[in-house]
């Protein structure tokens, strides 16, 4: 249901109840939403198992996780080991299934199976997806730091591509990325009209170098701040070093 170097998707349909989603982001793993069309009470206790298929001719169960229902048609949110055990155990022919009981008497007990039927025709595709995810998810990339030598407005070209590399490209790849925020500071020396004009040329630097590479202007925004917002607080040169920066932040 997705296919993209940002997400991966397949959707498994359980009649007369709901879906099981098979998902993975960039820079994350392999997880399990498991939604429905009924309403049942929120910290239900699920048995998270699997089972040999009928087709096999044995019965075995094996236990995955034990599992807790939200309250909501979002039955369950299973984590990602578990997730990728039911992965596995789909891909060898199992049925992963979720057990458990709906009143308090005992009388009504659910079972939900995730066949293996259809699972074949979408399997090396989803495994393909998947193999070509981006590295980094947006929020470990979200925000970048480019340092400056002090009193220098310029930095040093291995320190511009360190910091805006990995933003660069996701940005080519996420549309929803609607705004960045290029930010420029200095430390503490020096006057204040000289530190708010030093920050602005330092975040005009920044702002030049994503246009040059790609970057459409419509996208940016900029603010200088001078040395009124330390990162670090401290009049050491350590904590210097961390306050002359430009921050860029990408919104969606």
């Amino acid at each position: 249901t997705q296919d993209s170097r940002l997400r991966c998707e397949i959707e498994h349909t359980i009649p007369r109840f709901g879906k099981a989603i098979f998902y993975q982001e960039s820079g994350r793993s392999l997880k399990l939403r498991v939604e429905t069309l009924h309403s049942y009470k929120k910290d239900l206790t699920i048995s998270f198992r699997s089972v040999t298929a009928n087709w096999k001719g044995i019965h075995t169960e094996s236990d995955l996780a034990t599992l807790k229902s939200s309250g909501h048609h979002q039955l369950v949110n299973v984590t990602s080991n578990a997730a990728r055990h039911a992965y596995f155990e789909l891909q060898q022919g199992f049925q992963p299934s979720l057990f458990f009981v709906d009143d308090e008497d005992g009388l009504k007990s659910v079972s939900v199976i995730l066949s293996t039927v259809n699972f074949r025709d979408v399997e090396a595709d989803f495994g393909l997806c998947m193999t070509r995810l981006f590295k980094y998810h947006f929020e470990d990339i979200r925000t970048a730091r480019v340092h400056f030598e002090f009193d220098d407005e310029f930095p040093k070209i291995e320190e511009e591509e360190r910091a805006l590399k990995n933003m660069l490209e996701y940005i080519k790849l996420d549309d929803a990325v609607h705004t960045l925020v290029i930010s420029g500071h200095t430390d503490f020396k020096g006057s204040d009209c000289y530190n708010e004009t030093l920050s602005a040329r330092r975040a005009w630097y920044v702002y030049d170098y994503l246009v040059q590479n790609g970057v459409d202007p419509r996208r940016l925004q900029l603010e200088f701040y001078g040395e009124t917002k330390p990162l670090q607080k401290g009049r050491d040169d350590a904590s210097r070093a961390i306050n002359r920066r430009v921050t860029v932040t990408m919104l969606k």
